[in-house]
């Protein structure tokens, strides 16, 4: 660890009223980067100098000033972070009477110093998965094959399994904190590392999950086997929900499409981010998997020519015996030629209105498609079988 002056400072800062003695922080060269004596800032100290040469204290009485050069009566000990010297912290005063305040100040100043080595760790490992998933979200993830496998060993993340993105817009949680705390950079980034602890656990995420903030959304990249049913990725979201937001604050929450490859997680993560800046309806919770949602994205992106894994998972569900037993398509092709009338769709294939019915019955049971009663259904249904 590098000990800077801006880190070295606020300790000083922050012990000095305890200690009642002034207290400078030398760095590895002996000169003094931090001091309650600022005229002293930037000058050497033998004292130091001795300090870090032999790793142990030096005791500087008042006879001795002519042989330690910019020093004063004090001690002076090393700083010792990971059994290695990283500089030195000392104490004005006689030796004799700060001995017990200069060992009170050095235990203090190493736990200051190695909580923030513990957060700047922290920090690192979300700067890594936040560039990470920047990769993989984008456009270039195939591109970057050998950059995102290196990354994900380090990270021990498994990049092909089936994955959806969930998407959290955090700005009222954050804006909470701004309006308790300040706005600043520091209150942002705690926050954010608060809001990620929260949820850090099973059953709302695990080791085969990605949580990370991008701005000032919350990311998830959510692993659940390929045959969980639909239903169960809005109850994982509302019981996260829950767990994050305990003070009921309106979150949007967005949900794409369970996808098979790391290659597609890009368009889980755009369809996310429709369903989150989408005007679906009260719900502060949304999915791909909802009908008239899917709808809505797949006019969007019609004239674009996407891959839609939630559509494919419709088209799944509609097995070869399904379809050929019950005639599923050419069934539909004739209700929508039919503007959805079923006595008109009977009679254009020669069947009885009840046997229609039941076949309509079967699609849903399938599918949960009702296109005779709604007009998104009826829209996939379009897109699904012509």
């Amino acid at each position: 660890m590098l000990l800077t002056s801006q880190l070295a400072q606020p300790i000083v800062d922050s012990v000095m009223p305890i200690a009642l003695q002034n207290i400078n922080i030398m760095d590895s060269q002996g000169m003094i980067i931090a001091s309650g004596h600022t005229h002293r800032i930037n000058t050497f100290h033998k004292g130091a100098k001795d300090v870090i040469s032999s790793a142990q204290t030096v005791e500087i009485y008042p006879n001795d000033l002519e042989q330690y050069t910019g020093s004063l009566p004090g001690l002076n000990m090393p700083i010792v972070l990971n059994d290695q010297v990283i500089g030195v912290v000392g104490i004005s005063g006689h030796p004799d009477e700060v001995r017990a305040l200069a060992r009170m100040v050095k235990m203090v100043t190493e736990l200051i110093l190695e909580q923030e080595v513990t957060q700047e760790e922290i920090r690192s490992q979300f700067q890594l998965r936040e560039n990470f998933a920047t990769i993989l979200l984008s456009d270039h993830a195939t591109s970057s094959h050998d950059k995102l496998v290196t990354t994900a060993k380090l990270l021990k993340f498994e990049l092909n399994l089936p994955r959806l993105v969930l998407v959290i817009d955090t700005k009222p949680l954050l804006n909470l904190a701004f309006t308790t705390y300040g706005q600043n950079d520091l209150v942002s980034s705690r926050a954010k590392e608060n809001i990620v602890q929260l949820i850090s656990n099973p059953p709302y995420v695990n080791s085969q999950d990605l949580v990370v903030f991008i701005e000032d959304k919350l990311i998830i990249l959510k692993y659940f086997e390929p045959k969980t049913v639909e239903t169960l990725y809005k109850k994982w979201g509302l019981d996260l929900l829950k767990q994050l937001n305990p003070s009921n604050v309106l979150l949007n929450v967005g949900i794409g499409s369970l996808v098979m490859k790391y290659t597609a997680l890009s368009q889980s993560y755009q369809e996310a981010l429709f369903v989150l800046h989408g005007d679906h309806g009260p719900n502060s919770i949304n999915s791909i998997y909802d009908f008239h949602i899917l709808a809505a994205y797949l006019l969007k992106k019609l004239r674009i020519n996407e891959p839609c894994q939630s559509l494919e998972s419709i088209k799944e569900k509609l097995d070869t015996n399904l379809t050929r037993k019950y005639d599923m398509k050419n069934t539909v092709i004739h209700l929508l030629n039919n503007d959805l009338s079923i006595t008109n769709t009977a009679k254009s294939l020669y069947i009885h209105r009840n046997t229609l019915l039941f076949r309509l019955g079967k699609l849903k049971d399938a599918t949960g498609l009702d296109p005779c009663r709604f007009l998104n259904h009826a829209f996939l249904c379009k897109i699904i079988f012509e």
